[in-house]
């Protein structure tokens, strides 16, 4: 995997500009371990949900994209609590969508997996409205699925540059800690 373009002081005017998918794996859960079953989607005390330090992990991204300028426009997440938990106290907002869901990792779930990935493959490569960015919130194995690579850290963002033909290229990556290290407008 090439390394990403940008960082620093260049990613956030360029963030600031608008026309990036940024692609967040949840926030924290505290140690990663399978759900357990049955799952039910519509009840979050049958999934691993954000700890305290996810919360504040979220919280604080929020206050970044404020602090930054960052402007968001669409924000899409998995029908997982931990997923739209980490956009409503970050963002205040999202939209579920089934593709951004995860899907079981064994043979009989590779369909699925499989039409997550061309529906990703879509959103990554879709233009964002003008001035803003795109926010997807979802899990680490769904980019690995499709790009080949894991976001190990939950609440890592890959941030994805459309091409507006429908492909994309991957311009950075940063872990939760880094959006306070990036210099603000006029900084």
């Amino acid at each position: 995997m090439p390394e990403p373009a940008l960082q620093g002081d260049a990613l956030a005017r360029a963030l600031q500009g608008g026309g990036f998918v940024i692609f967040f794996r949840h926030a924290d859960t505290g140690p990663a371990y399978p759900d357990p079953q049955p799952i039910d989607l519509n009840r979050c005390d049958t999934q691993r949900n954000l700890d305290e330090n996810g919360r504040a992990q979220a919280k604080s991204i929020g206050e970044q994209f404020k602090r930054l300028r960052i402007p968001v426009g669409q924000i899409l997440v998995s029908e997982f609590c931990r997923c739209w938990q980490t956009a409503q106290l970050a963002f205040g907002r999202y939209e579920k969508t089934p593709v951004l869901t995860g899907r079981g990792r064994d043979a009989s779930a590779q369909q699925a997996r499989s039409e997550a990935s061309r529906g990703l493959r879509a959103l990554l490569g879709s233009t964002p409205a003008a001035g803003t960015n795109t926010v997807l919130v979802s899990h680490g194995f769904n980019l690995m699925d499709l790009e080949g690579f894991l976001l190990a850290t939950q609440g890592e963002a890959a941030i994805f540059r459309p091409d507006g033909r429908g492909g994309y290229a991957l311009v950075a990556r940063i872990v939760p800690e880094e959006w306070a290290r990036l210099p603000g407008p006029g900084g």
